[in-house]
């Protein structure tokens, strides 16, 4: 079944991390085939709060978290996530902010779930 392609551009679509586009991507250390990193971030905008569920759009922080993905050439390909850190907008919540997840990367995950799944138990 084809999806319509018209709002991603083609390094997200080559990529295929489910809810994020590519930001940007390039080699850990250029003179080196050592590795490659991709920065990505989620496609939505808004994250809903993980206590009492009120939906943010007000961003207060943007953390990077790095997560190791499957290796492309035999290569490392590290990914470079921009999570965005919301302020609940319930005032009564006693969490101020939280940082928005999915599933494909979970809060505090160090791999992504692609990568998970290649790795035997």
């Amino acid at each position: 079944m084809f999806k319509p392609t018209h709002d991603a551009d083609a390094a997200s679509i080559l990529f295929n991390l489910p809810g994020y586009r590519v930001l940007s991507a390039g080699r850990v250390d250029p003179d080196e085939a050592s590795g490659r990193w991709v920065l990505v971030e989620a496609t939505a905008v808004e994250g809903g709060c993980p206590d009492c569920g009120v939906i943010s759009g007000r961003v207060h922080a943007r953390p990077v978290q790095v997560v190791k993905d499957v290796p492309c050439g035999g290569t490392v390909v590290t990914v470079r996530v921009r999570k965005r850190r919301f302020v609940c907008a319930e005032g009564a919540c006693s969490r101020r902010t939280f940082v928005e997840e999915t599933d494909e990367l979970p809060f505090r995950a160090r791999f992504t779930t692609r990568e998970l799944v290649k790795i035997p138990v």
